[in-house]
């Protein structure tokens, strides 16, 4: 007996369903894939949470800077970076520094400004060859400068955040998720040339609508960022590969996982937010004071009134 075969019009019903259930299934997959990371992500960060909260037990109840000069003066001999502060903690807890990248991050992490490992993502050159700076050796996160100040200058103080310091460590970001950016770190530097600034700290605020750099001395008041003038720095940057003149929230990837970003806080959980929600004044956490320039309070830009 002869055998049917298959007619062109039923070759192409067939072709045509199976084209129909990728189209359904492969956006299931890719979710579950980003699913998959996004819960990799949050157990980064709680390792991180939990190696922040030992550090700052045992350093006299303080926060770790952003940075600070190897040599106390200047960037010439690398720098000392919260994640190389944090990261002996890290490896107690979990015997390897992987928690440092994020799965979502397209670079699978960046390299330090200073390096002498020769296996760092494309695009990034350390920026004094062959000092390495005390920095996890792939990163995805970013600090707050709020929390974790930095050092930049000799003449600046160093100051340092206690934890008794910040109103409801429950509410304020200790750690964000660093951009997927490259240029963006370098910002206005005249000195990063082509490294990558991966040391730099984050904000959520500005001094009286300009720039906030908590290293140069806070003139205030200080306010709130709204949501325009967040995302307006953070799409410059990714337009640009610049984010010079820029609010320094641009720094952050605030949609890497389902359009929002897993934060740390400062006292260690870690939760899911979309941008919008974290700069919410009447729940406001990037910092309710500026408490590493005096304590000044953060003010809501639209009431004038201290945020929430």
């Amino acid at each position: 007996m002869r055998s049917r075969a298959f007619t062109l019009i039923e070759l192409l019903v067939v072709i045509a369903i199976i084209a129909i259930l990728a189209a359904i299934l492969f956006p299931v997959f890719a979710q579950a894939r980003e699913s998959a990371r996004q819960a990799t992500c949050i157990s980064n960060e709680k390792q991180m949470g939990l190696g922040i909260m030992m550090y700052v037990q045992d350093y006299d109840e303080t926060y770790p800077m952003a940075y600070y000069y190897i040599n106390g003066a200047t960037s010439k001999n690398g720098y000392v970076q919260w994640t190389g502060l944090v990261d002996p903690y890290v490896k107690q807890l979990k015997g390897n520094t992987s928690i440092w990248v994020c799965p979502s991050h397209p670079l699978r992490g960046f390299a330090p400004t200073n390096f002498t490992d020769n296996n760092a993502p494309a695009g990034q050159i350390p920026q004094t060859p062959g000092v390495q700076d005390i920095q996890a050796s792939r990163m995805s996160y970013i600090c707050n400068e709020l929390i974790m100040p930095r050092k930049k200058y000799a003449a600046v103080p160093q100051n340092v955040v206690m934890q008794a310091a910040v109103d409801v460590p429950a509410e304020v970001i200790a750690v964000a998720e660093i951009t997927d950016v490259l240029g963006a770190l370098n910002d206005t530097s005249p000195t990063g040339g082509a490294a990558i600034k991966s040391h730099r700290p984050t904000n959520g605020v500005t001094d009286n609508g300009s720039v906030y750099d908590g290293e140069a001395g806070v003139l205030g008041p200080v306010y709130a960022l709204t949501v325009e003038q967040a995302w307006s720095a953070i799409l410059y940057a990714r337009a640009n590969n610049n984010a010079g003149g820029q609010h320094h929230i641009a720094y952050i990837s605030p949609d890497r996982h389902k359009q929002g970003a897993c934060y740390v806080f400062a006292d260690g959980h870690v939760k899911w937010y979309r941008l919008e929600q974290t700069l919410n004044p009447a729940r406001f956490l990037w910092g309710k004071r500026a408490y590493a320039a005096g304590g000044m309070a953060v003010y809501d830009p639209a009431t004038g009134l201290p945020v929430q």
